[in-house]
């Protein structure tokens, strides 16, 4: 299941907005860091996801290797790229939940 977009998460509290805070609290700069993390994360995962796509795609379309070793092979390339896939999309539910979990704002101290 894919993690959900940055904007599912409120922005960090800058400009205006931190300005109209209470005198007791001010922006988290970790929700912020977390935040801009998660949207650079989101908006980069495809490449990582889709990194060995072009190699199974080559070795699945052409004639050049046949054979039990390149199935073999192309087995563990198929079975490598699930389990990129899989690790790109736990980067970002590991980074969704640590920001969904700080707060937006801290106290003022």
């Amino acid at each position: 299941m894919s993690a959900p977009p940055p904007g599912s998460l409120p922005p960090p509290l800058e400009g205006a907005a931190a300005a109209a805070l209470p005198l007791t609290e001010r922006p988290n700069p970790a929700y912020a860091q977390l935040y801009r993390a998660y949207a650079d994360a989101y908006g980069g995962i495809d490449r990582l996801r889709q990194a060995l796509d072009a190699p199974v795609k080559t070795l699945g379309g052409t004639d050049a290797w046949l054979g039990p070793e390149a199935r073999r092979w192309g087995s563990a390339l198929d079975a490598e790229r699930a389990r990129l896939r899989q690790a790109a999309d736990r980067i970002l539910w590991d980074i969704y939940d640590r920001l969904s979990a700080t707060p937006r704002t801290l106290p003022r101290g």
